[in-house]
């Protein structure tokens, strides 16, 4: 880790504040997504439910580590309290955030599936940042290699597992910029399909990506959980592209002050 200053019980490094960076960006970003897509009743349903849902990525993502790192935590439980950054696993932020953030829109009366397509145009150039504070942070480190763009880590030359990451979200959001780009007005997007074609393709590349890390949680037989998860989000978001468009939800206006 590199740090950068000490505040109380904060020790905050780069990589942390690229974290904190990385969730001050998307949730900026969805509320300029949801403006463009649906006007302002979106926005407002966006602005509402970005706070809930990056508490709840908070809440799982801590869980995910805790729970697969009982050795330390078991002794410690006041560690799934503890300020620390950078001591959190995507899988359970990204479960502990879409739960959060789908029964926030259920209860404000907002369409999930539209909300979901923002969160997922606005997730990978947060998580692009984010993947350069792990390689600050020294979190999510590569396998050993012999490859020239090898980076010295932890005594050894490894994989930059962490901007592999970087490069795969850039060349999602790209991806799902273009489908919504090209989607004609006889033919829009029905709601929920960027959002299934986010899962599918981080999905892949999570399989990818977590096979070359040497610091994944895993789980019986050494079977990676994150692949797991990976494989899963594959598989949703590939039953989702195939399902029949959801029925449109009309919005309620909402009351601007």
């Amino acid at each position: 880790m590199y740090p950068l200053i000490t505040l109380g019980p904060l020790r905050l490094s780069s990589g942390g504040l690229l974290l904190l960076a990385a969730a001050y960006l998307w949730a900026w970003r969805v509320v300029q997504v949801a403006r463009h897509r649906g006007g302002t009743t979106l926005a407002v349903h966006a602005k509402e439910c970005t706070l809930p849902a990056l508490f709840g990525a908070a809440i799982g993502g801590r869980l995910w580590a805790g729970l697969f790192s009982l050795d330390r935590y078991g002794p410690a439980p006041e560690l799934f309290l503890a300020p620390q950054l950078t001591d959190l696993a995507w899988p359970g932020a990204l479960l502990g955030g879409a739960l959060v953030g789908w029964g926030c829109c259920r209860r404000r009366g907002a369409n999930p599936w539209a909300l979901a397509d923002v969160a997922a145009l606005s997730l990978p150039l947060a998580l692009a940042v984010g993947g350069v504070g792990l390689l600050l942070s020294g979190e999510a480190f590569g396998l050993p290699t012999t490859l020239p763009w090898g980076v010295p880590l932890f005594g050894a030359v490894r994989h930059p597992t962490q901007l592999y990451g970087t490069l795969a979200a850039l060349l999602i959001g790209a991806l799902l910029s273009a489908a919504e780009y090209f989607a004609s007005d006889d033919r829009p997007l029905a709601p929920g399909r960027l959002a299934a074609r986010f899962l599918a393709l981080h999905g892949l590349s999570l399989l990818l990506i977590e096979a070359l890390r040497a610091d994944s949680f895993t789980i019986a037989d050494g079977v990676r959980a994150t692949q797991i998860v990976g494989l899963a989000l594959l598989l949703a978001g590939l039953h989702r592209l195939r399902a029949r468009p959801a029925p449109t939800m009309p919005m309620p206006p909402v009351p601007i002050d």
